[in-house]
């Protein structure tokens, strides 16, 4: 269970060039590969995301990582 009021950090696929430099320092290791059609995509799992933001600063494209709010519960 989350509560309000936590943040995490999502991938913007659009923006994303599959780097995977927030995959290699993530402490928790939220940031997995997907495959999307034919492309090799990572995503951060949000259940494993604690928020630190540590990924923030080693992403090479603006925007590409975005902090986002946890809002209400959820199981």
């Amino acid at each position: 269970m989350q509560f309000a009021g936590k943040m995490k950090v999502r991938i913007v696929e659009s923006l994303c060039i599959a780097c995977g430099l927030c995959r290699e320092v993530c402490p928790e290791r939220a940031v997995h590969p997907k495959m999307q059609d034919i492309h090799h995509r990572y995503e951060v799992l949000e259940h494993e995301c604690t928020g630190c933001g540590d990924c923030l600063p080693y992403c090479p494209v603006a925007g590409a990582l975005e902090e986002y709010e946890v809002t209400g519960f959820d199981r």
